[in-house]
């Protein structure tokens, strides 16, 4: 079995380093981590975790909505330049997060630069929304071809919409916890499910979620879905690999 993790914080470990984390999960049957950034922060950390490992590690830039208010005054020029340096780097990880910040503004100005950097370069978009789901009515003819909706664990009702607009899914463990989990798996269709860590967070357990335990993850989706577990593996990997290259 194949597997792409796609979307790890790799800079953010405290219990193992980037090397010992790709190690394990490459015997595990990984083949590449998205590694996302969430500001500016962190953007040279995911840089050089690229350089040094550019056959496992595909960046994503952006800016999550929990730090916008630390975004310098040429943050999007910035952010512009550094996906442009790195032509397979996806956009994000963006969003809009009404726990947070109860206000749309700044997040909307912020995500909606991103949205049109990510159709502009023609690259993947990855998603944060949590309580959203009213503010995104007026998002949703305004995607790039490619994006994804990360560690979904929301309301059946938005995954609809999610669907509806040709996006991506992805699930981490969180979903697992989910008292409507079945019907959230079912609703997704085959060619738009993705498998991430979300790591270090939304584990399993009370440690740090590591790429390792994709396969059980997968495997306990497959049983809530119905379907053959090495059948899943090779379509959402090949999902992953449509996903990377900014195909919807």
């Amino acid at each position: 079995m194949q597997f792409i993790d796609t979307h790890i914080h790799l800079q953010d470990y405290k219990s193992k380093n980037a090397p010992q984390i790709m190690a394990q999960a490459v015997e595990c049957g990984a083949d590449k981590f998205i590694c996302a950034a969430t500001s500016e922060n962190d953007w040279a950390e995911v840089e050089k975790l690229t350089e040094e490992n550019p056959e496992r590690i595909i960046p994503a830039f952006g800016i999550h909505p929990w730090h916008m208010g630390t975004i310098t005054s040429d943050w999007e020029v910035r952010l512009e330049g550094i996906l442009k340096k790195y032509p397979q780097a996806l956009v994000g990880e963006s969003g809009l997060d009404r726990i947070k910040n109860p206000e749309i503004e700044p997040q909307n100005s912020i995500f909606r630069i991103q949205i049109e950097l990510a159709k502009c370069l023609n690259r993947s978009l990855i998603i944060h929304a949590v309580k959203v789901q009213d503010w995104l009515e007026n998002y949703w003819k305004e995607f790039p071809e490619s994006f994804v909706f990360h560690s979904y664990n929301g309301k059946v009702e938005l995954l609809k919409k999610v669907v509806k607009a040709n996006g991506y899914v992805s699930f981490s463990h969180s979903i697992l916890r989910n008292s409507a989990r079945e019907e959230i798996l079912k609703t997704v269709p085959l060619e738009k499910l993705l498998i991430e860590t979300d790591g270090p967070y939304q584990s399993k357990n009370d440690e740090e979620s590591q790429p390792e335990q994709i396969p059980f993850l997968l495997k306990e989706i497959a049983s809530i879905r119905g379907e053959e577990y090495q059948k899943l593996s090779e379509i959402v990997y090949q999902n992953s690999k449509r996903f990377i290259n900014g195909k919807s």
